[in-house]
């Protein structure tokens, strides 16, 4: 009997919030980037008519006209044609009077507020949902909040982001490679077995020798597509233009994702690294394509982590990425210069430490920034044994903390064993609050956390690697650095790869860092031992006989 009287209550309180319908304020954007705000706009979702159902802001209330139904999602903008330059789509109702969009029904004024405000959804007249900014919700330009599983998402979403969600699949096969051994083998080997369609999301690219690859792929009939970060730290340097004029030159289409004064771009970066061919073999990697990122094969350079997958449907999944990327209202067509491709580069030589390894149906999470980067702290966040992290640099938040570093010091509490490797070269390290000073607080913790930092030698120019391994099982490749921007305001592309081979081949580079294995000749790391102490040895028992020699003579 209490069960009916329960069902019953509820029955209630949906008729008495919802005549007929149910809607919910599933995003609103009180802070656009059109002047007067004119592209600010609220989200209703839901089935049914509209009817009794009101938006206010405490000044203004807007409702539907009769008759108006929703079958799922209705957009309201306060001025259409201001939405749709942003957007590049036009919404179903606007609050001003710009063009054919239909317009809600307005009592009082209703606009909200850019540095604080609240919102009420209404149904008979009765409150159903509220959002306020900034107490319950942080105010910023461009910033779109979203009503995700009945709270409001603490993702930072921006005007014109994707929206990608984590999928896992299961690839025919990944090919491991590392820089500097074996990636520009890998690398050119796929851009040279491309046959229908290439493209490669990058945010810098000034290998000259990959240039003249992949302009052969546009030559031959392949439809190269390149979408390039425009405004790099520093800007486009000379080589990097001769790159690009060359590639447009040879019928590559090139476009720069950029801010004008009007529109800032969707993301503060483009610092993805990745590439998909064919729609069926997709790259992601650390590096960019620059001579240290990509190194002639036996050539010194960055020690970076990357995979080929072969498979359709990640390639689906990274096309899509692309598509949207390329799509966004802060796209621009390359205009070519006259700065010249640049001359070949390359390092000291080497002896490759390293070899590619393919695997064959091994479980793949693809990690795009900002969507789905909370993926990484989700994932030390179920680490037991062991979490290896290897990154250029790792910097605190704004606040202060770095939410990532706190996830692994939460794992050593737990017993997991850390170990973090950082870049040592002088510009991680000359300032008051970085690599050597994490180094050495990390060292401070106690049992079960270590850090080293790699200094430039005569095998790795540094590490730009931005990777993990977790619990011997989970390899992280990727684009994310450590820091606030990468995961929140940046495009990044990563991957989560699930297989036990996968992280014994990327332990081993690890290992083969951590232990300052590159300091040994090339023999004494091959068969496991130090072969320069034997060769001392048995010159102090040369020198040793000809002193005994001497004396007897």
């Amino acid at each position: 009997m209490c069960m009916k009287k329960l069902v019953c209550f509820f029955l209630c309180v949906v008729i008495l919030v919802s005549p007929g319908s149910a809607f919910v304020l599933a995003e609103f954007c009180p802070d656009g980037y059109a002047s007067g705000d004119g592209d600010e706009y609220f989200v209703l979702e839901g089935t049914g008519r509209l009817v009794g159902w009101t938006i206010s802001d405490g000044e203004g209330t807007i409702s539907f006209p009769v008759g108006a139904e929703s079958l799922g999602r209705i957009i309201v903008a306060r001025d259409a044609e201001a939405y749709f330059q942003v957007w590049g789509s036009l919404p179903d109702y606007e609050i001003l009077e710009s063009g054919n969009t239909p317009n809600v029904l307005q009592s009082g004024r209703f606009q909200m507020a850019n540095s604080g405000d609240a919102l009420s959804l209404l149904s008979g007249g009765q409150v159903v949902q509220t959002a306020s900014w900034p107490d319950e919700l942080a105010a910023s330009n461009g910033r779109v909040h979203v009503f995700s599983n009945g709270i409001w998402d603490e993702r930072i979403y921006k005007i014109g982001q994707s929206r990608f969600v984590p999928e896992t699949f299961t690839a025919d096969s990944v090919t491991l490679f590392v820089s500097p051994e074996c990636a520009y083998t890998v690398i050119s080997d796929v851009v040279r077995g491309s046959t229908t369609t290439l493209s490669i999301s990058m945010y810098e690219f000034t290998h000259p020798e990959l240039a003249y690859e992949v302009a052969e792929a546009a030559e031959r009939g392949v439809e190269v597509t390149l979408l390039m970060e425009g405004g790099p730290v520093g800007g486009f340097p000379d080589g990097e233009k001769g790159v690009l004029n060359f590639l447009t030159a040879s019928g590559v289409t090139v476009c720069t994702i950029e801010s004008t004064d009007k529109l800032p771009a969707r993301y503060r970066f483009l610092h993805t690294k990745y590439l998909v061919a064919d729609g069926y073999v997709t790259v992601v990697l650390s590096e960019n394509f620059k001579p240290s990122g990509i190194p002639l094969t036996g050539t010194r350079g960055n020690r970076g982590w990357g995979a080929v997958v072969r498979d359709a449907e990640v390639a689906a999944y990274f096309n899509g990425v692309f598509a949207s990327d390329f799509a966004g209202y802060d796209i621009y067509a390359y205009t070519p210069g006259t700065e010249p491709l640049p001359e070949t580069w390359s390092d000291e030589e080497i002896i490759p430490r390293f070899s590619e390894k393919t695997l064959y149906n091994v479980l793949v999470t693809p990690v795009i920034s900002p969507d789905t980067s909370s993926l990484v702290p989700e994932l030390i966040a179920d680490a037991t044994e062991s979490v290896d992290v290897q990154q250029a640099y790792i910097s605190a938040y704004p606040d202060g903390e770095n939410a990532w570093i706190a996830e692994l010091l939460k794992a050593a509490d737990r017993g997991a064993v850390i170990r973090v490797m950082l870049d040592g070269i002088y510009y991680n390290t000359e300032d008051d609050a970085d690599n050597d000073e994490l180094t050495a607080y990390l060292n401070r913790i106690g049992e079960g956390v270590s850090a080293k930092m790699l200094r430039p030698d005569t095998y790795l120019t540094k590490i730009h690697n931005k990777g993990m391994i977790v619990d011997d099982e989970y390899v992280l490749i990727s684009s994310i650095n450590w820091n606030f921007n990468s995961p929140n305001n940046n495009r990044e592309a990563g991957l989560i790869i699930q297989s036990p081979e996968a992280a014994a081949y990327y332990t081993e580079v690890f290992a083969f860092d951590w232990n300052g294995d590159y300091e040994k000749d090339p023999v004494t790391a091959e068969i496991g031992f130090d072969v320069r102490w034997l060769l001392a040895g048995g010159v102090i028992i040369l020198l040793g006989g000809l002193l005994i020699y001497r004396r007897r003579k």
